[in-house]
């Protein structure tokens, strides 16, 4: 017999969740248990398990991390510890976009987000909390904005896969700091990480999902008109981590840009002239994808 679950689906932070994430046991050979995930997105997702019944199955912990690629796959076996005695499972899930297990080999280096030789400054954002005068400045990372002078186009930062597109957003006001329903379009990369590239022009998205996007090609059209601070586009990293024993949740990633002027983290105010090195731009190619670039240049 199949154990009964109690399902849980979490969103966390801005995300809007794209893919339905379902979880499936099966009783497997010699007594144990196989969990098979689901994936309804075009990419990964980390699931958080949390055993609220684990009889005679091994177990490190009563949580465990899995990760949901697209489509069907088996993501856990439970052995059962000994075979005189009788197995029993249930536990609730939790989800988000991401891959929780990926790492980088290397330090990575964005692209500004905009065609070369644009003339941008770039300015650390600072955390909304901060707009509403608390008591104390909360200092988390939150990402990176970049300002320009003439409505232009918006490039991808980096190689990814398009994973989410919100650009239906058509704002009536003015004198804006921030705005919840900004225009936005995210790319999933192959460290587990998302990047979020926000502030553009409704309906002008380029690419699609699914679509792999490799540093400068133009995914959008700039936006920002409506904004105390102008023309400009916005740029946040963010990876799944564990976050206590039942949540997940996700942690900003600092950014370094390479520009005319070098590579920085953007920790305060500067004027930067945008260059696309090659270096940069194929940097996360895999050979084929190399070999087709410089074939085009």
């Amino acid at each position: 017999m199949r154990p009964s679950l109690a399902v849980v689906c979490c969103f966390f932070f801005w995300q809007v969740s794209l893919a339905q994430i379902t979880m499936e046991t099966v009783r497997a050979e010699e007594g144990g248990m196989e969990l098979y995930a689901t994936n309804t997105g075009n990419v990964p997702y980390t699931v958080l398990i949390d055993y609220t019944e684990l009889t005679n199955l091994n177990s490190i912990s009563n949580t465990g991390i899995v990760i949901a690629r697209p489509g069907k796959s088996k993501v856990l076996t439970l052995k059962r510890v000994t075979e005189s005695q009788s197995t029993n499972l249930r536990y609730t899930y939790s989800f988000i976009k991401g891959d929780y297990s990926r790492r980088s080999k290397e330090e990575t280096v964005y692209l500004i987000p905009l065609p070369e030789g644009t003339v941008a400054t770039g300015i650390r954002m600072t955390h909304i909390e901060n707009r509403l005068q608390p008591k104390e400045e909360n200092t988390d990372y939150v990402g990176v904005s970049f300002r320009f002078g003439l409505p232009t186009e918006v490039v991808a930062p980096r190689k990814g896969v398009v994973s989410e597109i919100s650009m239906d957003k058509y704002s009536d006001k003015n004198n804006l700091d921030f705005d919840r329903g900004e225009n936005f379009i995210e790319l999933f990369h192959d460290d587990g990480s998302l990047t979020k590239i926000m502030v553009l022009s409704p309906g002008s998205e380029k690419v699609k999902l699914g679509q792999v996007v490799f540093p400068g090609d133009v995914i959008a059209e700039s936006a920002g008109e409506t904004y105390n601070s102008g023309l400009h586009v916005r740029l946040a990293n963010m990876k799944p981590v564990k976050d206590g024993t039942t949540k997940l949740k996700y942690e900003m990633l600092p950014m370094k840009f390479v520009s005319k002027e070098g590579v920085s983290d953007v920790a305060e105010m500067q004027e930067l002239v945008v260059v696309h090195p090659d270096e940069v731009v194929t940097a996360e190619m895999s050979k084929k994808e190399k070999k087709t670039y410089e074939a085009g240049n």
